[in-house]
């Protein structure tokens, strides 16, 4: 598993990648589980937590089919990748903001496309203290 890897934090981020290239190709399921495992260890270090998903969000785009969706969302809604991002800590400095803006496009995305998943995507917003302008 990636995260039970010895090594630099470089090497991780390396691996992260790779395993990234094998969505591109198809492989869904044990990527985003791998990922969401990667995001959610409490010994990840929080720059690989952000490394994961702005990784991600640089290799796929919309539309996303109903299962990714709700994977992808699954996987930003992890409390390490919030936190990596600085919503545990009510970070609202423009770096801060500015390096969110990709998940919350996303996230955005997602609740507008797929009905179902609104409500999650809304939750993720309010949490990341983001305001929600679907309405």
């Amino acid at each position: 598993r990636l995260r039970q890897l010895q090594g630099g934090l470089a090497l991780q981020k390396r691996l992260v990648d790779c395993v990234i290239s094998l969505l591109a190709r198809g492989v869904v399921a044990p990527v985003m589980e791998a990922l969401g495992e990667v995001a959610s260890s409490s010994a990840a270090d929080f720059s690989l937590a952000r490394h994961v998903a702005l990784r991600l969000l640089a290799v796929v785009a919309p539309p996303y089919a109903p299962p990714f969706a709700a994977s992808l969302l699954a996987l930003l809604r992890q409390p390490r990748l919030k936190e990596a991002f600085g919503a545990s800590f009510g970070e609202a400095s423009q770096a801060a903001a500015r390096q969110r803006q990709p998940l919350v496009e996303t996230v955005r995305h997602i609740g507008a496309e797929h009905p179902p998943l609104k409500e999650g995507a809304a939750a993720w917003l309010f949490e990341m203290g983001v305001a929600d302008t679907s309405e």
